[in-house]
């Protein structure tokens, strides 16, 4: 029964990604959102592997030299920055305050933004 429903769910995907579902039309109206579902998924994961392989203290936008550094830390890094702290000092007050194996606050703060 396991397969027989993996194997439609993987037919049904397939007949929205190609536009060649018969769902009374349901189907057809949602290709654009199951694209956006994938690309944001493909996405993630090129983010995630960055984050783990390579130490960057930036954005991929400013690696690649779409956004300057000033742009992205006056639109993205200081609006952001209030936000981060609280997540941390609540991260940090749930854990019990820090310890040897604890990140510093910029350590987080990096590795939060290299997602943007």
């Amino acid at each position: 029964a396991q397969q027989r429903w993996v194997e439609g769910a993987i037919t049904l995907c397939l007949q929205w990604v190609t536009q060649n579902a018969d769902a009374h039309g349901q189907a057809k109206k949602n290709g654009p959102l199951l694209w956006c579902v994938i690309f944001a998924f493909i996405f993630y994961v090129f983010a995630l592997l960055r984050l783990v392989t390579i130490e960057y203290t930036s954005s991929v936008l400013v690696q690649y030299g779409l956004v300057s550094a000033e742009s992205f830390d006056a639109f993205v890094r200081k609006p952001l920055s209030p936000l981060i702290s609280a997540v941390y000092s609540t991260l940090m007050a749930i854990r019990g305050g820090h310890s040897p194996n604890s990140y510093s606050y910029k350590v987080y703060e990096d590795m939060t933004l290299q997602f943007i």
